[in-house]
């Protein structure tokens, strides 16, 4: 029986939180774990995620994909780190962001047909429909945030904006139930309905029998969130105050899989076009980060570099990890 690759979309409410970094780093540590992996830049307005790969000028991305007519495997580049490849969305040309819902849903497609156990999609900021319809395209997508209040209020949205956007998608022939769960229009929205509790009572004056499909759409929606930067012990409240923000006013479990600390280190291997955890896998981001890829592999990762070779060692967990 053919296995479905698996897809992790990392998304977030705002730039700046080193959304980037870390998506190319889990992907270089769940490939040196073993895996075939794809990391794809999926900011198609800004690309410049081959950067931190130390890849200059991607030959292909997805404009050529539908300019240019290249195959698909075109566009699969070659890191230079084992089970790695990479997919550019050569987004630095005018108007690339603005990809429709045909080419939207082509490159879905393309993605779900990748030959790769683990693809990682870094997707751009904010809450455009795009952004959404690329964290909706699994149940397990990751958001980040940094400790800072402002950034936990955007990603309390974020994942707000995706669970309605999911809710408006897989609703969309009850019209009678779109101007509940669809807040493209807010002027014509009634806004109570940010609160899931508020958006059933609505739902149940409309139509009862809709609220069971309602509670599957919750249930099957589980996004993780890491809190990067974090430069105290009180920093790390703010995964657990998301947890409890989006169990109080969305009814959806949140699993809070880690933290990255604050570190100068980061910051310098992004400048040198290479992944901290290449670089340096014994800091402690990069500890941090092995913890990560163990929830999310169900394994226990420990890396190790010495005279210029990394030496890996894992071993696979009893218990069922992300999905416990």
């Amino acid at each position: 029986m053919a296995t479905t690759v698996n897809i992790i979309p990392i998304g977030g409410g705002k730039g700046g939180i080193g959304k980037s970094v870390v998506s190319t780093n889990l992907a270089v540590g769940i490939a040196l774990s073993g895996q075939k992996v794809v990391l794809m830049d999926g900011d198609f307005g800004a690309s410049n995620l081959h950067a931190l790969l130390g890849i200059s000028h991607p030959l292909y991305g997805f404009q050529d994909l539908f300019v240019n007519n290249k195959s698909p495997d075109s566009l699969l580049i070659e890191t230079g780190i084992s089970n790695l490849k990479f997919i550019s969305s050569a987004g630095d040309n005018p108007g690339s962001a603005n990809i429709d819902s045909e080419r939207v849903k082509k490159i879905m497609s393309f993605i779900k047909k990748l030959d790769a156990d683990t693809v990682i999609l870094d997707l751009g900021p904010g809450t455009s429909f795009n952004v959404l319809d690329f964290f909706n395209i699994s149940s397990q997508g990751i958001v980040m945030s940094s400790p800072e209040t402002t950034s936990v209020m955007k990603t309390f949205s974020f994942i707000r904006s995706a669970l309605f956007r999911r809710m408006s998608k897989q609703l969309k022939n009850l019209s009678a139930l779109q101007k509940l769960v669809d807040h493209s229009k807010p002027s014509k929205t009634d806004l109570e309905t940010y609160t899931v509790s508020t958006l059933r009572e609505n739902i149940k004056k409309v139509d009862e029998t809709q609220i069971e499909k309602l509670d599957e759409i919750i249930n099957e929606f589980k996004p993780a969130i890491i809190i990067n930067r974090v430069r105290s012990k009180k920093d790390l409240i703010a995964g657990n105050n998301l947890v409890n923000l989006v169990k109080k006013y969305l009814e959806i479990e949140l699993k809070y899989i880690g933290y990255i600390v604050e570190s100068d280190g980061v910051r310098e291997s992004a400048e040198d076009m290479v992944p901290f955890l290449i670089k340096n896998p014994q800091s402690k981001p990069s500890e941090n980060l092995q913890q990560i890829i163990g929830t999310l592999t169900n394994t226990d990762l420990h890396l190790v570099k010495e005279d210029g070779r990394i030496f890996v060692s894992k071993q696979v967990r009893l218990n069922s990890g992300w999905d416990a």
